[in-house]
């Protein structure tokens, strides 16, 4: 039975020292649990920010020389309806009643840890950086202990997260940040501890105003090792092979912390058999698609190499390393060397042509450097060195955040070439951003330049050759007083391009108007108006347009439900002009939740097109299935099954994962692909892969 509350506490939360640690079983039965005084005073983000919660939330911290122990209440008046269906681990937690916890654990006030826990005891961990939670890297895998039970007061959560998880200060006496956020899903409600309100856009990301956690004091830290090696074993047969392909393959991960704030990663032989496949996409732009990075030795830590505008105009993009060449080794170097963010990474790739070149280095240093609370400078060089020839990139940036969610960010950057010596004129880019935001009201700014010759060899660049201005305004009105309406949003935008030659390219302009039931539903308009002109022939979808000066104006209706429901879904559709013709676009999404092992989710578009050229009348279909199921935290599969009516290839990619101890996981993944057009020759093969594979990993630390 846990003890009286204390008086709810402010802005500091103290962990005890305990002989013993607790034995983590969701029962908060240990003598020291009713004798810590708790967190409580936790308040509303939504739907009333600043109002106290509904349910009442206690936090108790412990601490031994190995680990960090958490012990929550999370009271509630109606146990029976507390959402726990999310096993997978990091699955859709945020579908589930949880909580969040946020660590500053260099109490730089910029940078921490996000440890995600569902209902169910579902696990789910997060780097991120520069108080963002834009790209925060979600793949990071941290060790740690979790166990909940629900009773008749609400649920429980009993959590231990060891000092060698997380790198921290190299004091007698480490501070932290430290906040924690629970989420209520069948009342679409959310509460914090420290309150940190709606003015500031990034949440739990928000460590600046992040709560003082004190008490820690001679805990093990320094160097610690951690070996994981892999073996794999499958069979792949691709189009027009005859008979399947065995392989088996062996490599090997390695973690060295160098200091308490710097870490070393070293891969050899390095593999991806598990990463889930690309969702497919239909492009009908002029331009490059954007295909997220989804392998795990990338991901990690990726936020603090990131440089650039994301999807847009990144200096470094990792997918340009080892997709089509095999990755043979490396390392990567980050972490903190006083008040400078360090991030090092090198990786060897084989040859595709081995009688030619030997293969190719790939390398990145980035630099951050903290100037003061919420002002950080950093650099960045790149360069790819193959066969004799290198390109190199290199760039600086800086951004301050003020007010609240308010900040000013600018980046430049310059492509050198051997062929060219670094001569070749527009090899540059450059963005400048200020933007405005609170609760209430946004205002945008934005200034970019990119070279025609901008093609940085380790980075993705959209659009090259443009001068660009762009500008978007929105009010974000809440409706706090309302028992049926929570917020909504109005946004206009404008943007205009230029070429570097001064010729003008695009014109935009666009209004968006949203609103947010209480209930978690939403609804939006859009309306866009486009002006493009082309100065040579362009592609879409295979059709040659002609040079000119083409108009359009399209509108769109969208909604969605709360995705906690048992049955949930999305419904958007658009019709419009088109480079001279017409556009037409509808779109949907189902996911029906069966309980905790078994959510079943299928998605369709379709675009109906004409174009004023030849064979300008077409369409476009796009079906996908994806299927989750679990039989505990540590069993649990997943099906992607795609289809477009272009290629005509049913994709399937099926994966199961068996965390067999913390951190060690086996994996057993099929991928396939299938061509389903009637035409096609029945002397060819269908098939354009059949691909089985066995990897099993092991962890182990020292």
């Amino acid at each position: 039975m846990i003890g009286t509350p204390a008086p709810a506490q402010d802005r500091t939360a103290r962990a005890i020292r305990i002989d013993t640690p607790p034995r983590i079983d969701g029962v908060l039965d240990e003598p020291f649990w009713a004798d810590i005084p708790p967190v409580t005073g936790f308040k509303q983000r939504d739907p009333v920010d600043g109002a106290p919660a509904s349910e009442r939330t206690e936090v108790r911290i412990a601490y031994d020389e190995d680990a960090l122990y958490f012990g929550f209440m999370f009271f509630d008046s109606e146990p029976d309806r507390i959402r726990r269906d999310v096993l997978h681990r990091g699955g859709r937690i945020d579908k589930d009643d949880r909580v969040i916890i946020g660590l500053d654990t260099y109490f730089d006030r910029r940078n921490g840890y996000i440890f995600e826990v569902g209902a169910p005891g579902t696990q789910d961990d997060a780097l991120f950086a520069d108080e963002s939670l834009d790209r925060p890297d979600w793949n990071w895998d941290g060790v740690f202990t979790t166990e909940t039970t629900v009773n008749e007061d609400g649920w429980v959560l009993e959590m231990e997260i060891p000092f060698t998880t997380i790198r921290f200060a190299d004091v007698e006496e480490p501070l932290m940040g430290i906040a924690f956020q629970r989420s209520i899903r069948r009342k679409n409600e959310t509460v914090i501890w420290p309150h940190i309100g709606q003015e500031y856009r990034g949440n739990i990301a928000q460590s600046s105003q992040y709560a003082t956690l004190t008490g820690l004091k001679d805990v093990r830290r320094g160097h610690r090792l951690e070996v994981k090696p892999y073996a794999n074993l499958g069979a792949q047969a691709l189009n027009g092979q005859v008979g399947f392909e065995r392989e088996s393959k062996a490599g090997l991960d390695l973690k060295y912390g160098l200091t308490s704030n710097l870490t070393l990663d070293l891969t050899w032989n390095t593999d991806f058999a598990q990463v889930e496949t690309d969702n497919v996409q239909i492009n009908l732009t002029r331009f490059d698609l954007f295909f997220p990075e989804k392998r795990e030795f990338f991901l990690e830590r990726a936020g603090l190499f990131e440089f650039g505008t994301t999807q847009e105009t990144e200096v470094f993009f990792s997918r340009r390393i080892g997709l089509e060449d095999d990755i043979l080794g490396g390392g990567r170097l980050t972490g903190q060397a006083g008040p400078i963010s360090v991030g090092a990474l090198a990786l060897r790739t084989e040859s595709r042509v081995p009688d030619v070149d030997a293969g190719a280095w790939n390398s990145v240093v980035r630099l951050q450097a903290n100037l003061r609370e919420r002002t950080t400078m950093g650099v960045i060089g790149t360069s790819l060195d193959a066969g004799g020839s290198s390109s190199r990139t290199a760039g600086a940036d800086f951004v301050t955040r003020f007010w609240s969610s308010s900040q000013f960010r600018m980046w430049g950057a310059r492509v050198w070439d051997s062929e060219d010596g670094g001569a070749e004129e527009g090899n540059a880019a450059a963005r400048a951003e200020l933007e405005l935001q609170n609760e209430r009201y946004g205002l945008r700014v934005q200034r970019t330049h990119v070279g025609k010759a901008f093609d940085p060899a380790l980075g993705f660049v959209r659009r090259r050759d443009q001068d660009q201005w762009n500008v978007r305004t929105a009010l974000t009105p809440r409706f706090e007083a309302s028992d049926w309406a929570r917020s909504s949003w109005i946004q206009l935008n404008g943007e205009r391009i230029l070429g570097t030659d001064g010729e003008l390219q695009s014109r935009r302009a666009g209004s968006s108007l949203g609103f947010v039931f209480e209930s978690g539903e939403t609804v939006a308009f859009d309306w866009t108006s486009r002006f493009e002109r082309l100065h040579g022939p362009a592609s879409i979808s295979g059709r040659l347009l002609s040079p000119g000066d083409y108009r359009f104006t399209s509108f769109a209706l969208g909604a969605r439900t709360n995705d906690s429901r048992v049955l949930s879904g999305t419904v958007f559709g658009s019709t419009g002009s088109f480079w001279g013709g017409d556009r037409s676009e509808v779109r949907g999404g189902i996911s029906l939740k069966t309980g905790p092992h078994l959510t079943i989710g299928g998605e369709v578009s379709r675009n109906e097109i004409s174009l004023p050229v030849a064979d300008g009348d077409f369409a476009t279909t796009l079906i996908g299935l994806n299927i989750e199921g679990a039989v505990s935290r540590k069993l649990f599969a997943g099906a992607l099954i795609q289809w477009d009516n272009l290629s005509k290839e049913l994709q399937a990619n099926i994966r199961v994962d068996w965390i067999h101890t913390p951190g060690s996981d086996l994996f057993l993944v099929l991928d396939t692909g299938y061509i389903t057009d009637d035409t096609l020759d029945p002397r060819l093969d269908p098939w354009t892969r059949r691909t089985a594979v066995a990897k099993l990993t092991w962890l182990k630390a020292f």
